[in-house]
């Protein structure tokens, strides 16, 4: 008997079958219940994948002991890993800057977060170990002065440590052998500079000072800076280089103070002492270009160019120059050249 007819009909019949209909609001019996809308989010409130619990206490060692546990001020907890970074590890984290701090002597940095409840906003701690209260000094200086006058920072400074400044986000001091740098963020991308400011007012000086606290060393910057003149010296003005004294290469390192003069002229001084008077004297012919004029009378043998005036005594350099940045109004050349006569002559 051929079947084929008899299950074409019991196909085609169970095809042609219809659900009932449904009442008008009511959902079908096989379909899946809604879902309940979830709870709106607070505005500003950081998803919970953004909080990391925080660091277990044997992770706040070596250079990291320093950095605050837990909930560290009003709102404000500790989040996530404390990271150590040693030496060379450090251009991987700061591959363009990595040079200059281990130029300054660096040895370890402790890096970690701290968030605030209900926001988006980290501040990113970082204690730099630089080896030594020179090397921290020495890069500081550096942050404070590099592409702008460090006078104009002197409404930002801040009494933690050593000194330091409070920028529109960050703040930057030094203690002893540490530098400190403390970064406000606002991870929701929302670039409100003015609110971000204002927050970095309230948590960044509270944080340094829980830090500045905990930090061992002195705060009285390092004895060469007193081969500076302290003369019109401005805010901030005192700079050690660990090398590019004055923009040259490979002079190895030297102090450079930030100058005004009467009528608001700007020049920079550096003073570099070196082993021998023979190293001494090397170092000051890698400032004199050809054209370059006599001093009579300033030191052992001094000169001037169109851009500053050089002389050494002994095993002491010392060079009068054009201000940083270049935009400041320069002292006349006959001023530098009466300048650096004063501070040779007023040497040992």
């Amino acid at each position: 008997m051929n079947r084929t007819p008899l299950f074409l009909i019991l196909s085609l019949a169970a095809a042609c079958r219809r659900d009932p209909p449904q009442r008008p609001g009511a959902a079908a019996a096989h379909a899946p219940a809604a879902a309940a809308p979830a709870p709106a989010a607070r505005p500003g409130a950081p998803p919970a994948a953004s909080i990391d619990p925080p660091a277990a206490a044997d992770a706040f060692r070596e250079t990291g002991r320093f950095l605050p546990q837990g909930a560290t001020l009003p709102g404000w907890s500790q989040s996530g890993a404390v990271r150590l970074v040693n030496g060379q590890e450090l251009f991987q984290l700061i591959d363009g800057a990595g040079e200059k701090y281990i130029s300054y002597g660096f040895r370890q940095l402790a890096r970690t977060d701290y968030r605030k409840a209900g926001t988006e906003l980290v501040v990113t701690a970082e204690v730099y170990d630089m080896g030594s209260p020179l090397g921290a000094f020495g890069q500081y200086s550096m942050l404070l002065s590099d592409s702008r006058d460090p006078a104009s920072m002197r409404s930002r400074a801040v009494a933690h440590g050593g000194g330091g400044f409070l920028g529109t986000s960050q703040l930057v001091f030094w203690k002893g052998q540490y530098l400190v740098q403390l970064n406000l963020a606002d991870d929701s991308g929302e670039q409100d500079e003015s609110a971000l400011a204002s927050a970095a007012r309230e948590v960044l000086p509270a944080l340094a000072s829980r830090l500045a606290g905990a930090i061992p060393g002195d705060v009285t910057p390092p004895a060469g800076a007193r081969a500076l003149p302290v003369e019109g010296l401005v805010w901030g003005g005192a700079t050690y280089l660990s090398n590019g004294v004055l923009g040259l290469e490979q002079t190895g390192a030297g102090w450079v103070g930030h100058y005004e003069a009467a009528g608001n002229q700007r020049y920079r001084v550096a003073v570099m002492t070196r082993g021998s008077a023979d190293e001494a004297r090397a170092l000051l012919q890698r400032f004199r270009v050809p054209g370059a004029t006599a001093l009579p009378g300033v030191g052992e043998e001094a000169f001037s160019t169109p851009t500053l005036a050089a002389a050494r005594k002994g095993v002491t350099v010392v060079v009068v120059g054009a201000p940083a940045p270049e935009v400041l109004p320069p002292l006349a050349p006959e001023g530098r050249s009466e300048r650096l006569r004063a501070i040779v002559t007023a040497l040992p």
